[in-house]
């Protein structure tokens, strides 16, 4: 695996080694000797099928000690992964933020603790397959508005199909 871009210095984009041949693909998903996954342990493992293009989960976040890094891969489909730095935020302040799109699943994208996170399906069926280095805890989650005008991210979609509780960040 091989850093191809890096966004303020802690957010990476990765590609995989793969192997195609007439049996088919080989691709290492996860190497620990990685330099961004040196002290990276996953704890859980998440897989999200979405039927509808233009589906926006997020963008969401764990406060405190339940704070997460993840490392997506879309494994079908396409999707536009965002990312938020809420780290000692304040209101007025603009926020570091970017995307990434995603759509070979060769690529993935690391994004470390204090930042929030979420994705917007850019094809209709799209996997996405994400790690985190902790346990969801309900009571600790939070978020923020996938349109908060701090963030400056340019959304393949204005009018993304939302979940209720993503429209009440």
């Amino acid at each position: 695996m091989k850093i191809i871009n890096s966004y303020f210095e802690e957010v990476h984009h990765i590609e995989s080694h793969f192997f195609s041949d007439t049996r088919g693909v080989f691709l290492k998903a996860f190497d620990k000797n990685t330099s961004v996954f040196k002290d990276y342990v996953i704890q859980q493992s998440n897989y999200v099928h979405t039927k509808e293009k233009y589906t926006l989960r997020g963008m969401h976040f764990q406060k405190e000690e339940f704070a997460e890094a993840k490392f997506f891969r879309v494994v079908q489909g396409k999707a536009q992964i965002g990312f938020v730095d809420v780290s000692g935020s304040k209101e007025s302040e603009s926020l570091k933020s970017g995307s990434i799109v995603l759509n070979n699943p060769k690529e993935s994208v690391f994004i470390p603790k204090g930042y929030a996170t979420g994705y917007l399906t850019l094809e209709p069926d799209t996997v996405v397959l994400y790690f985190s280095d902790n346990i969801y805890q309900p009571d600790s989650e939070s978020g923020i508005l996938w349109n908060d005008s701090r963030i400056n991210i340019s959304w393949e979609s204005q009018s993304p199909i939302l979940s209720q509780k993503d429209k009440l960040w």
